[in-house]
């Protein structure tokens, strides 16, 4: 984009021009006046428009923020304010008894010494957790039947 057109449109712009310009000649004279005056008359409404300047576009734009300020105020007196994010529940998500396992840092050097593998993983830990898990998922189920 240097600006300037490529040689094809300039072509196209100068035939138009000329077929333009030899369609206006063979107009009669008196339709070339009315198109003159035509003009004329709308450019002074242009130029008179330009000339009011910030009162018309003002006055274009009012109906419009009208109808804005009126869909936010139904939007504030209807929806009203957003209800709060939920918050999930500590305890709902974590026993207490997780929650201290979890804040105590000396549980994890405790864990980590005792029964750990080459690779810090407690694999005895992990069956005993899981069978304890089992075993009071299986204790809670029983006692809801009787």
């Amino acid at each position: 984009m240097n600006g300037e057109p490529d040689p094809a449109s300039a072509e196209f712009a100068r035939r138009t021009r000329e077929l333009l310009e030899a369609s206006a000649a063979s107009l009669p004279a008196r339709t070339r006046s009315r198109l003159t005056r035509a003009r004329y008359a709308a450019l002074g409404q242009h130029a008179a428009g330009r000339a009011a300047g910030g009162r018309a576009l003002w006055q274009r734009w009012l109906p419009a923020g009208a109808v804005s300020a009126a869909v936010l105020v139904m939007l504030l007196l209807l929806g009203g304010p957003p209800p709060p994010p939920q918050q999930a529940s500590v305890t709902g998500a974590a026993g207490g008894d997780d929650l201290e396992l979890l804040a105590d840092h000396d549980a994890l050097a405790l864990a980590q010494d005792q029964g750990a593998d080459a690779n810090g993983v407690d694999y005895e830990f992990y069956a005993w957790a899981v069978g304890a898990a089992q075993e009071e998922a299986g204790n809670s189920g029983a006692g809801v039947g009787t």
